[in-house]
């Protein structure tokens, strides 16, 4: 389940590392009521990739809480996009990145993860 990758290095700070980790998201954003259960698809030292079935709006600020650890997390969404355009139940690949950096996923972390 674990497996670093350097997709778009280049553009990154930190490697992304595939991880399913269930994760709930509540919507910060007044305008924006959501509150919902999904898993992580990747995840680094900066944020993380999940599939959902809405999209958000670019800087709308999310809380990640993570049920088995009681982690918590504050996030912005940095991108929203389908994940197949001709599927007929529309689900969204949200990218968000974390307010404060660092292994809030607990996972064997790659050597550029430090602060």
């Amino acid at each position: 389940m674990l497996e670093t990758q350097t997709r778009g290095t280049e553009r990154r700070r930190s490697h992304r590392v595939l991880l399913a980790a269930p994760i709930i998201i509540e919507s910060l954003d007044s305008l924006v009521f959501f509150s919902g259960r999904c898993n992580t698809v990747d995840v680094s030292f900066h944020g993380c990739q999940f599939f959902i079935s809405r999209p958000f709006r670019r800087g709308v600020q999310l809380r990640l809480d993570i049920p088995h650890t009681q982690h918590t997390a504050i996030a912005h969404v940095v991108r929203s996009m389908p994940a197949a355009p001709d599927m007929k139940v529309m689900l969204w690949k949200v990218g968000v990145e974390l307010a404060h950096p660092g292994n809030f996923w607990g996972v064997e972390s790659p050597p550029d993860w430090v602060l």
